[in-house]
């Protein structure tokens, strides 16, 4: 679950026109993100956890009026105060929240 949400996240699935329920992929995106078992990560996603995950954070993404993905809600370490953010154009902004450089994006190719 951890690589999963580590190295898939972020590889472009909102910035291309790209089928992310085809499992040729799916196996793309891991191969690029360097997980080594791309069916672990297959038979993960189809399995009650990764069922509950989904339902955990569609819950979640209602609760703070969530409208549009990619959606990030995170909470700003000097305020405490939780800010959120819609658009892979904004993930700069989001980065000057959090404090954290945003060095641009730097996409595998798949």
């Amino acid at each position: 679950k951890q690589w999963y949400q580590r190295r898939v996240r972020g590889l472009g699935l909102y910035s291309r026109d790209i089928d992310i329920t085809d499992g040729d992929n799916v196996r793309g995106f891991a191969a690029a993100a360097g997980v080594a078992d791309s069916e672990a990560l297959l038979e993960f996603s189809r399995g009650p956890e990764a069922r509950q995950q989904l339902i955990d954070n569609t819950t979640e993404a209602l609760e703070s009026k969530c409208f549009g993905a990619p959606w990030y809600v995170v909470t700003n370490p000097a305020t405490g105060r939780r800010e959120k953010f819609f658009g892979h154009d904004r993930v700069e902004m989001l980065g000057w929240v959090i404090g954290k450089e945003y060095k641009g994006h730097n996409l595998p190719q798949v």
